[in-house]
């Protein structure tokens, strides 16, 4: 009587141990390994980093400061490897070419018109987005500038 007694405590002790791990521990137990449900594509990887670049704008924007560093780094998106392949090549160049457009055109703008080219430059995103990975829409949408 007395061993299970004992085991029982036992049992009760762990379990209650268990139940008392942080709800942050129990989240980044279950997190995700990746942000893409479809993987980590050259192109995701991108992406991320032109949204960082993005996000970093449509702040400066708002309050009237220099637009963040931009080297030149996503004339890569062409080329890079994408986690899609089921998509129209031909409609996948033109929206990137307008997109490195409108980017080199926002940092070599008066600061009066980078607001109208950056949101410009937003609404390509908003249409590529809206054809192809309608994924990152919300965020997106969060990078416009108003008026």
């Amino acid at each position: 009587m007395k061993k299970i007694i004992l085991c029982l405590g036992i049992v009760a002790l762990v379990v209650g141990l268990n139940a008392c791990k942080s709800e942050k521990e129990k989240e980044a137990a279950c997190a995700p390994t990746s942000l893409n449900p479809n993987g980590d594509s050259e192109l995701a990887l991108l992406m991320r980093d032109m949204a960082k670049l993005s996000e970093a704008n449509a702040i400066a924007l708002r309050e009237g400061k220099e637009l963040a560093p931009y080297k030149g780094e996503f004339t890569a998106m062409k080329k890079a490897e994408r986690t899609m392949h089921d998509f129209d090549e031909h409609f996948f160049q033109s929206m990137s070419d307008n997109y490195l457009n409108t980017l080199q055109k926002l940092y070599e703008a008066h600061p009066e018109d980078r607001v109208q080219l950056h949101n410009n430059m937003i609404e390509s995103c908003q249409a590529c987005h809206n054809q192809i990975c309608p994924g990152p829409l919300k965020r997106i949408d969060k990078m416009l500038v108003k008026l």
